[in-house]
């Protein structure tokens, strides 16, 4: 799927420029709190914050462009809050089931539509893993669905309020990527050797 792989591209970028910034602010705090570090523990939140970096560079941080004038010889910094195709969808499955019918426009499973459905679902499935893996007072269904409900909402209604697209498909369909993950932990869990292995915190 070439727009996923887009859209992982894309994340990497952010979470490079993030992970020095992390690491600093992360021992700072650890060195004033004067606790004993669960190293396991550290190496798996700093993923989940580089994650959620990620994540919002492709929802809700806005687009930008800096270089220098090819004509002018000037430098430029460019921020873009609309890509361009704005729109809103209030009708809950209207936009799933037009990704659903399949006709002359698309390819099989090679479609933008199929990725776009499936992209909503995978990209969001590490919040329903990483969240119950860090913190164990989390580790429900119901804690899990709702984190997942309140997350993908707060990146819808934030998209619409900086002029970028919204649609109430994609909080049902990361909402279910979100589940989806949690389902992963519960059979990662099953299988575990010893669940002492993580400090949930």
């Amino acid at each position: 799927m070439w727009l996923i792989s887009m859209y992982v591209i894309n994340m990497l970028g952010y979470m490079i420029v993030a992970f020095p910034i992390y690491v600093i602010v992360r021992i700072v705090f650890l060195k004033r709190r004067k606790q004993p570090v669960n190293k396991l523990h550290e190496v798996l939140l700093a993923l989940f914050v580089l994650y959620g970096v990620g994540i919002a560079s492709q929802t809700i941080i806005p687009k930008w462009a800096m270089g220098v004038d090819v004509d002018t010889g000037k430098f430029f910094f460019d921020v873009y809050m609309s890509n361009g195709w704005v729109s809103t969808n209030a009708i809950p499955f209207k936009t799933i089931s037009g990704y659903l019918q399949v006709n002359e426009y698309m390819d099989g499973w090679d479609s933008i539509a199929i990725a776009n459905l499936l992209g909503n679902i995978f990209l969001f499935s590490p919040i329903g893993f990483f969240v119950p893996l860090l913190w164990r007072k989390l580790d429900s269904f119901k804690a899990i669905a709702l984190i997942g409900f309140g997350v993908t909402c707060f990146i819808e209604g934030t998209q619409y309020f900086i002029g970028r697209s919204t649609d109430i498909d994609d909080i049902i369909l990361n909402t279910i990527g979100v589940v989806i993950g949690y389902g992963v932990f519960l059979v990662w869990k099953v299988f575990a050797m010893s669940e002492k292995v993580i400090d949930h915190g």
